[in-house]
């Protein structure tokens, strides 16, 4: 499966966006710049879902770090929600966390970025 990204549409100032597939070397090259463009270059809070990915490599978890480094310098928070298996085991085994917030779901990430507004 390639990889898929989807931009959720909502009617408040924040950026949701979902990666469904698998976020190996290729589909980093594939989508890296379209995903700085959904979440860094809005410059607003992001919700990153990725329940429905299956894979990633230190590419892809570079990243996301770099988008969430990029919204942090400007005041704003990517969440991440819905890691699980692989990909969970994956990005907090290289501490992921400790620099991005996670979430198990939609609404705990809004509470989150509601949080980093105050």
């Amino acid at each position: 499966m390639k990889i898929e990204l989807v931009v959720v549409p909502r009617i408040d100032n924040i950026t949701e966006v979902k990666l469904i597939g698998r976020l190996d070397v290729l589909a980093v090259k594939e989508i890296d710049v379209r995903f700085h463009g959904e979440t860094a270059a809005r410059e607003r809070h992001a919700i990153v879902d990725l329940s429905r990915l299956e894979f990633i490599t230190s590419l892809g978890i570079g990243m996301l770090f770099g988008c969430a480094k990029s919204l942090r310098r400007r005041g704003h928070t990517m969440v991440l929600v819905g890691s699980a298996g692989f990909v969970d085991a994956a990005l907090r085994t290289v501490g992921v966390e400790q620099a991005i917030p996670f979430a198990k779901t939609t609404e705990e990430a809004l509470r989150l970025v509601g949080d980093s507004r105050s």
